[in-house]
Protein backbone atom coordinates (compact mmCIF):
# COMPACT_ATOMS: atom_id res chain seq x y z
CA UNK A 1 0.00 0.00 0.00
CA UNK A 2 1.49 3.85 -1.00
CA UNK A 3 2.24 5.68 1.77
CA UNK A 4 -0.47 8.90 2.35
CA UNK A 5 1.70 12.60 1.82
CA UNK A 6 0.97 14.77 4.47
CA UNK A 7 2.54 17.87 4.41
CA UNK A 8 2.75 19.16 8.68
CA UNK A 9 4.22 22.04 10.25
CA UNK A 10 7.64 21.51 12.31
CA UNK A 11 8.10 25.18 12.89
CA UNK A 12 9.40 25.11 16.96
CA UNK A 13 8.31 20.98 17.62
CA UNK A 14 10.60 19.35 19.72
CA UNK A 15 11.81 16.23 17.25
CA UNK A 16 14.45 13.35 18.29
CA UNK A 17 17.23 12.06 16.64
CA UNK A 18 18.89 8.95 17.86
CA UNK A 19 22.36 8.53 16.47
CA UNK A 20 25.36 10.80 15.74
CA UNK A 21 26.37 9.56 12.14
CA UNK A 22 26.09 10.78 8.39
CA UNK A 23 22.38 8.99 8.47
CA UNK A 24 21.64 11.41 11.84
CA UNK A 25 23.00 14.81 10.18
CA UNK A 26 21.04 13.91 6.87
CA UNK A 27 18.14 13.93 8.76
CA UNK A 28 18.91 16.47 11.31
CA UNK A 29 19.87 18.79 8.00
CA UNK A 30 16.48 18.52 6.66
CA UNK A 31 14.39 18.96 9.87
CA UNK A 32 16.32 22.22 10.69
CA UNK A 33 15.47 23.45 6.89
CA UNK A 34 11.79 23.02 8.22
CA UNK A 35 12.24 24.99 11.47
CA UNK A 36 12.17 22.24 14.20
CA UNK A 37 13.61 22.42 17.39
CA UNK A 38 16.19 18.92 16.95
CA UNK A 39 17.98 16.88 20.19
CA UNK A 40 20.40 14.55 18.54
CA UNK A 41 21.78 11.66 21.27
CA UNK A 42 24.76 9.73 20.66
CA UNK A 43 28.21 8.83 22.29
CA UNK A 44 29.95 10.74 19.23
CA UNK A 45 28.85 12.36 16.11
CA UNK A 46 30.47 13.07 12.72
CA UNK A 47 32.32 16.00 11.98
CA UNK A 48 29.81 16.87 9.45
CA UNK A 49 26.95 16.83 12.48
CA UNK A 50 29.11 18.99 14.91
CA UNK A 51 29.30 21.44 12.39
CA UNK A 52 25.92 21.53 11.70
CA UNK A 53 25.26 21.82 15.09
CA UNK A 54 27.42 25.10 15.11
CA UNK A 55 25.31 27.03 12.79
CA UNK A 56 21.86 25.66 13.39
CA UNK A 57 21.12 27.31 17.12
CA UNK A 58 18.36 24.88 16.66
CA UNK A 59 20.15 21.60 17.16
CA UNK A 60 20.92 20.62 20.23
CA UNK A 61 23.69 16.88 20.25
CA UNK A 62 24.09 15.27 24.30
CA UNK A 63 26.99 13.06 24.33
CA UNK A 64 25.41 9.72 25.64
CA UNK A 65 23.64 6.44 24.54
CA UNK A 66 20.08 7.46 24.06
CA UNK A 67 17.44 6.06 25.42
CA UNK A 68 13.51 4.92 25.18
CA UNK A 69 12.83 8.20 27.27
CA UNK A 70 13.83 10.51 25.09
CA UNK A 71 11.37 10.23 22.57
CA UNK A 72 8.38 11.47 25.61
CA UNK A 73 6.59 14.40 24.08
CA UNK A 74 8.48 14.71 20.93
CA UNK A 75 6.44 15.48 17.89
CA UNK A 76 8.43 13.36 15.72
CA UNK A 77 11.55 11.30 16.24
CA UNK A 78 14.11 9.33 14.10
CA UNK A 79 15.75 6.26 14.91
CA UNK A 80 19.17 6.19 13.03
CA UNK A 81 21.80 4.43 15.71
CA UNK A 82 24.02 1.94 14.72
CA UNK A 83 22.08 -0.98 16.97
CA UNK A 84 19.46 -2.61 15.13
CA UNK A 85 17.71 -3.87 18.36
CA UNK A 86 17.64 -0.32 19.87
CA UNK A 87 16.49 0.98 16.90
CA UNK A 88 13.25 -1.20 16.63
CA UNK A 89 12.26 -1.03 20.53
CA UNK A 90 12.50 2.85 20.19
CA UNK A 91 10.16 2.16 17.20
CA UNK A 92 8.02 0.38 19.21
CA UNK A 93 8.05 2.31 21.97
CA UNK A 94 6.55 5.47 19.79
CA UNK A 95 4.10 3.39 18.41
CA UNK A 96 2.88 2.28 21.10
CA UNK A 97 2.70 6.45 22.28
CA UNK A 98 1.34 7.31 18.66
CA UNK A 99 4.75 9.79 18.19
CA UNK A 100 5.64 9.89 14.10
CA UNK A 101 8.59 7.58 13.78
CA UNK A 102 11.28 7.34 11.17
CA UNK A 103 13.75 3.96 10.91
CA UNK A 104 16.77 4.54 9.03
CA UNK A 105 17.55 1.93 6.24
CA UNK A 106 14.69 -0.29 7.88
CA UNK A 107 11.50 1.84 7.08
CA UNK A 108 8.57 -0.62 7.55
CA UNK A 109 9.46 -0.56 11.18
CA UNK A 110 8.50 3.27 11.21
CA UNK A 111 5.35 4.69 10.57
CA UNK A 112 6.33 7.29 8.07
CA UNK A 113 9.48 7.92 5.54
CA UNK A 114 11.42 11.48 4.47
CA UNK A 115 10.52 12.19 1.05
CA UNK A 116 12.56 13.71 -1.59
CA UNK A 117 12.68 16.85 -1.55
CA UNK A 118 12.32 19.87 -3.86
CA UNK A 119 11.42 23.44 -2.46
CA UNK A 120 11.66 26.61 -3.64
CA UNK A 121 10.53 28.81 -0.43
CA UNK A 122 7.06 28.16 0.33
CA UNK A 123 6.66 25.31 -2.52
CA UNK A 124 7.63 21.86 -1.11
CA UNK A 125 7.13 18.82 -3.33
CA UNK A 126 7.71 15.16 -2.09
CA UNK A 127 8.47 12.38 -3.97
CA UNK A 128 8.58 8.48 -1.92
CA UNK A 129 8.59 5.46 -3.48
CA UNK A 130 7.71 3.85 -0.20
CA UNK A 131 11.23 2.94 0.93
CA UNK A 132 11.59 0.97 -2.79
CA UNK A 133 13.83 2.86 -4.68
CA UNK A 134 15.63 5.48 -3.18
CA UNK A 135 17.82 5.80 -6.94
CA UNK A 136 13.99 6.36 -8.31
CA UNK A 137 13.76 9.36 -5.70
CA UNK A 138 16.83 10.78 -6.56
CA UNK A 139 16.14 10.82 -10.34
CA UNK A 140 12.66 11.91 -9.62
CA UNK A 141 14.26 15.20 -7.45
CA UNK A 142 16.48 16.20 -10.60
CA UNK A 143 13.67 15.82 -13.03
CA UNK A 144 11.14 17.95 -11.10
CA UNK A 145 14.07 20.64 -9.89
CA UNK A 146 14.65 20.96 -13.48
CA UNK A 147 11.52 21.19 -14.45
CA UNK A 148 10.24 23.72 -12.06
CA UNK A 149 10.59 27.66 -12.97
CA UNK A 150 12.97 29.42 -10.38
CA UNK A 151 10.98 31.87 -9.41
CA UNK A 152 7.72 29.73 -8.40
CA UNK A 153 8.56 29.72 -5.07
CA UNK A 154 8.52 34.18 -4.57
CA UNK A 155 5.54 33.72 -7.48
CA UNK A 156 3.83 31.53 -4.62
CA UNK A 157 4.75 34.45 -1.75
CA UNK A 158 3.60 37.44 -3.74
CA UNK A 159 0.29 35.15 -4.77
CA UNK A 160 -0.59 34.34 -0.84
CA UNK A 161 0.11 38.48 -0.24
CA UNK A 162 -2.42 39.14 -3.31
CA UNK A 163 -4.65 36.47 -1.77
CA UNK A 164 -5.87 38.09 1.57
CA UNK A 165 -5.87 41.31 -0.01
CA UNK A 166 -8.22 39.98 -3.11
CA UNK A 167 -10.26 38.25 0.10
CA UNK A 168 -11.02 41.62 1.41
CA UNK A 169 -12.10 43.25 -1.74
CA UNK A 170 -14.37 40.30 -3.56
CA UNK A 171 -17.01 38.14 -1.18
CA UNK A 172 -17.73 35.98 -4.10
CA UNK A 173 -15.71 32.74 -3.68
CA UNK A 174 -16.36 31.60 -7.24
CA UNK A 175 -14.92 34.91 -8.94
CA UNK A 176 -12.43 34.86 -6.27
CA UNK A 177 -11.52 31.41 -7.74
CA UNK A 178 -11.23 33.21 -11.01
CA UNK A 179 -9.15 35.90 -10.13
CA UNK A 180 -6.50 33.50 -8.26
CA UNK A 181 -6.13 31.32 -11.44
CA UNK A 182 -5.83 34.49 -13.76
CA UNK A 183 -3.61 36.51 -11.61
CA UNK A 184 -1.26 33.01 -10.90
CA UNK A 185 -0.79 32.63 -14.84
CA UNK A 186 -0.03 36.13 -15.41
CA UNK A 187 2.72 35.62 -12.86
CA UNK A 188 4.08 32.52 -14.67
CA UNK A 189 4.07 34.84 -17.50
CA UNK A 190 6.16 37.42 -15.89
CA UNK A 191 7.98 35.08 -14.27
CA UNK A 192 7.39 35.36 -11.32
CA UNK A 193 6.34 39.24 -10.68
CA UNK A 194 3.05 40.65 -9.21
CA UNK A 195 2.46 44.10 -7.99
CA UNK A 196 -0.63 46.11 -6.18
CA UNK A 197 -0.71 47.60 -9.52
CA UNK A 198 -1.25 44.24 -11.38
CA UNK A 199 -4.11 43.17 -8.34
CA UNK A 200 -5.81 46.65 -8.99
CA UNK A 201 -6.30 46.83 -12.43
CA UNK A 202 -7.45 42.98 -12.74
CA UNK A 203 -10.05 44.00 -9.78
CA UNK A 204 -11.18 47.34 -11.83
CA UNK A 205 -11.52 44.72 -15.12
CA UNK A 206 -13.93 42.72 -13.34
CA UNK A 207 -15.90 45.76 -11.40
CA UNK A 208 -16.62 47.07 -14.83
CA UNK A 209 -17.21 43.75 -16.12
CA UNK A 210 -20.23 43.40 -12.89
CA UNK A 211 -21.48 47.03 -13.92
CA UNK A 212 -21.86 46.39 -17.47
CA UNK A 213 -25.15 46.88 -19.05
CA UNK A 214 -26.65 43.24 -19.32
CA UNK A 215 -25.75 43.12 -15.27
CA UNK A 216 -27.50 46.42 -14.61
CA UNK A 217 -30.33 45.59 -16.06
CA UNK A 218 -30.28 41.56 -14.54
CA UNK A 219 -30.03 43.56 -11.12
CA UNK A 220 -32.73 46.20 -11.87
CA UNK A 221 -34.97 43.22 -12.98
CA UNK A 222 -34.42 41.82 -9.94
CA UNK A 223 -34.54 44.90 -7.86
CA UNK A 224 -38.22 45.78 -9.67
CA UNK A 225 -39.71 41.75 -9.18
CA UNK A 226 -38.22 42.43 -5.37
CA UNK A 227 -40.61 46.06 -4.98
CA UNK A 228 -43.48 44.50 -6.69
Amino acid sequence: MAYFPLFIQLDGAACLVAGGGRVACRKCRVLAEFGARILAVAPEFCRELSKLAEKEGNLSLVRRQAVLQDAREMALVVCATDDPGFNRELAAYCKKRRIPVNVADCGELGTFYFPGIVRQEDVVIGISTGGKSPAAVKYLRGYLEELLPPFMGRLAGRLGILREEMKAQVKEPEIREQLYTQLFYEGLAREGELSEDILEERLSQWRRRALSPGREACSAAKSVGKND
